[in-house]
């Protein structure tokens, strides 16, 4: 029997996300930044990198084009077919990312976690997913982890489709307005303090934060009518924009790039 985040991705077409104007914008920001810390972790020949949560492959198949040693971890076996679909030779396994124990510790300097922990509402499966992810990880070695923003979600989700009182009366938003998702639920809404304590329960130090999308998450409809001129000039001032602080948080979610000591 198929899981309910297994029934998701079933239908819900990821090749297909990070192709629209929206999801290039995300994907291009975070790849600049998967580029300036590989760059700081050393020479591309000798780096080993994991890509949990790797959904259809997106960014598995552009670092392995791009010439990295990278493997992925994926929990949905639509995906997976996917993604060998699009690349025959991409190394990829079937796991979820709060048990990597296939794995022997310290194994790559990199580890990229974009995905499962925004689909762990509770809090005791986010640390094993981070701490799973800290013992694969050498010892100075870098995590870059995806969060989905509370805020967001209650401006866009909750407020402009008028359903706040409900869901304030049902306890699905508190009187802090912060989500509280019940287990069962797939998707998990953090603010930035909630974030600070699960790196301190796992003994993760931040090394900078960005938003992968920041205003875009407001102006889809806006970046379809974009001049290719203007959309690029886009994507260079995200890239400019996305980890200050007037930025960060105000998008649907949020890259932590944290170091293992």
């Amino acid at each position: 029997m198929l899981s309910p985040i297994e029934k998701h991705y079933n239908k819900h077409k990821e090749d297909l996300r990070l192709q629209r104007r929206h999801g290039i914008v995300e994907f291009k920001v975070s790849m600049h930044y998967i580029h300036q810390y590989l760059n700081v972790l050393g020479n591309k020949s000798n780096l080993k990198i994991l890509d949990v949560g790797a959904g259809t492959g997106r960014y598995t198949i552009e670092l392995k084009n791009e010439g990295y040693d990278i493997e992925a971890v994926e929990l949905v076996q639509h995906n997976i077919d996917i993604m060998l679909k699009n690349d025959p030779d991409v190394k990829v396994r079937k796991g979820d990312a709060r048990d990597l124990s296939f794995i022997p510790d310290e194994t790559y300097d990199m580890v990229i976690l974009f995905g499962p922990l925004y689909h762990l509402p509770l809090e005791e499966d986010k640390i094993k997913a981070l701490s799973e992810a800290s013992r694969v990880t050498k010892k100075g070695g870098l995590i870059l982890v995806a969060y989905l923003m509370n805020d967001h979600s209650i401006l866009t989700y909750c407020f402009a489709e008028n359903r706040m009182a409900k869901l304030m009366e049902s306890g699905f938003v508190d009187e802090n307005f912060h989500v509280c998702t019940p287990d069962g639920e797939l998707y998990d809404y953090v603010r930035l303090e909630d974030i600070d304590r699960l790196n301190s329960k796992v003994g993760l130090e931040r090394q900078l934060m960005f938003s992968p999308e920041g205003a875009s998450d407001f102006m889809r409809t806006q970046l379809n009518y974009m001049s290719d001129e203007n959309f690029a000039l886009f994507v260079k001032y995200q890239i400019q924009m996305s980890s200050r602080p007037e930025v960060v948080g105000a998008g649907s979610h949020v890259v932590d790039i944290v170091k293992k000591d």
